[in-house]
Order: C-alpha cells, then structure tokens, then sequence
C-alpha cells in the first residue's frame, strides 16, 4: 500500500490599501485614546453596565500597562469636548462663566 502525499500551497499577497488603512486608523486609535495615562482623582463616574463592559474588554484585549478604564472613558471626552467644544458652549452659555 503506498502513501498518497497531498501537496498544499499557500497564497501569500501584499496587504491591500484598504487593510493598511484599516491598520493605520486602528494604530491612530489606539495612541490616541489607549495610551498609558496616570488618573489622579478619585473622583467617581456612574457607567451603564454595558457601557463598562465594552471599555473593560478594550483595555483588555491591548493589555498595555497604565491603560484603564478610567483613562481610557478621559480621552473618549476629551475627543469629544474637542470636536463639540461650540455646541457645548452654546448649551452652557448663560453669561455667568465660560464652560471651557
């Protein structure tokens, strides 16, 4: 009885543009919101659970030392204070004192 021998082949190809787009806007992402960051206060913010449960598993799966779920929630509002900054204002504005 002879032994068949199955030949495999393996197709390597070069990342196309739209997987290092996709691998460059996630390597942004990560830098910018999943930095090490030291968190001084103590003070506490109230998550919806589900809302905990998606940042845990984030911080998890980097698992890069100094990455919290604390620092990681500062730099999501600290995007979004940057790009709603004026409509932030403009709900806050009521001549006592700048929001910002």
């Amino acid at each position: 009885m002879t032994k068949s021998r199955s030949i495999v082949t393996i197709a390597v190809t070069a990342p196309s543009e739209v997987e290092l787009r996709a691998s460059e806007a996630r390597d942004r992402y990560v830098s910018q919101f999943l930095s090490p960051h030291e968190v001084r206060s103590n003070t506490k913010a109230y998550l919806y659970p589900e809302v905990h449960a998606v940042l845990s598993r984030m911080v998890k799966a980097l698992g890069k030392s100094g990455v919290s779920i604390g620092s990681y929630a500062s730099e999501i509002l600290l995007d979004h204070f940057a790009h709603h900054r004026s409509v932030m204002q403009s709900v806050f504005d009521n001549g006592k004192e700048p929001l910002f």
